[in-house]
């Protein structure tokens, strides 16, 4: 998954028709390769270039500053309401609160665009099924990308959600609204961040401080995030820090939920994208 809502990608150099099964196989397990290999298909990298339009461009820019100029404020006025009104503890549960609710939403995303559309559906076809379905032939060319690249396209999305949640603690003064604040704030956060946490999974050599944090699962960890892209595809779609994911398998939370939607006349529709495998 290349971002969570991802522009349209200008590929320089367009796949005329789908790859075999075994060159599938082999990309998806292109994680695994020794260090130093070349930036080619077989590494994992396509070598193409990632263009966005002068239009979202400015949006992934603007709103990449704006999110934390709307982010400070948020999360001071929500524990300065809390600690006002005595409630402060709270805020210790909003934070593991939020992670787990950033994991979840990130990993419903994810699962969406990998099992439903197509890329030629509109608007979120090439903005959002591509981007993600194209993760799977090439999985490091996350790696990249520039961090605006990354975070902008879901600092679109998070901004308004600030911006509301700043209005809200500015005309209310309750409690529970000033903790769901702090809780939809603090999960912005973790779903700007998901992309920043996706790519350190697929760097061939993080930092000793990314490495450390990735030891701990503060975020997603790159053996975790691996069985993703192993066959059948079908498992480990939470990708900020990954916690949700055991739960969600032996649960067969996903599965369920496509059963649901089958029984409502929805069905799946990921054989069609560019690599016409069932489960990417």
């Amino acid at each position: 998954m290349s971002a969570l809502v991802q522009d349209p990608i200008t590929l320089e150099n367009e796949r005329g028709s789908s790859p075999p099964q075994s060159q599938i196989d082999q990309l998806a397990g292109a994680m695994a390769l020794p260090l130093g290999d070349s930036p080619t298909p077989a590494s994992g990298y396509s070598g193409n270039v990632e263009r966005s339009t002068p239009a979202h461009a400015f949006l992934e820019h603007s709103t990449s500053i704006l999110f934390p100029i709307l982010f400070v404020p948020n999360v001071y006025f929500s524990f300065d309401r809390l600690y006002d009104l005595e409630l402060l503890w709270l805020a210790a549960l909003a934070i593991p609160l939020a992670l787990v609710l950033g994991d979840f939403i990130g990993g419903l995303v994810h699962w969406a665009a990998d099992t439903y559309f197509s890329e030629d559906t509109p608007v979120v076809g090439p903005a959002l099924i591509k981007p993600f379905r194209q993760h799977h032939l090439f999985p490091r060319d996350i790696c990249t990308h520039t961090f605006v690249s990354i975070v902008g396209n879901v600092c679109i999305l998070a901004v308004p959600v600030l911006t509301v949640c700043l209005y809200v603690l500015w005309v209310t003064d309750h409690g529970l609204l000033a903790f769901a604040t702090l809780c939809t704030t603090l999960m912005a956060a973790a779903t700007v961040a998901t992309n920043v946490f996706h790519k350190w999974a697929h760097q061939e050599q993080p930092s000793a401080g990314v490495r450390l944090l990735q030891r701990t699962r503060l975020v997603l960890e790159p053996q975790h995030h691996q069985v993703h892209h192993t066959a059948p595809f079908e498992m480990q779609y939470c990708i900020t820090n990954g916690w949700l994911n055991p739960l969600l398998n032996k649960t067969g939370f996903f599965r369920k939920l496509e059963a649901f939607l089958r029984f409502l006349g929805i069905e799946p529709t990921n054989g069609e994208n560019s690599c016409d495998n069932p489960r990417i």
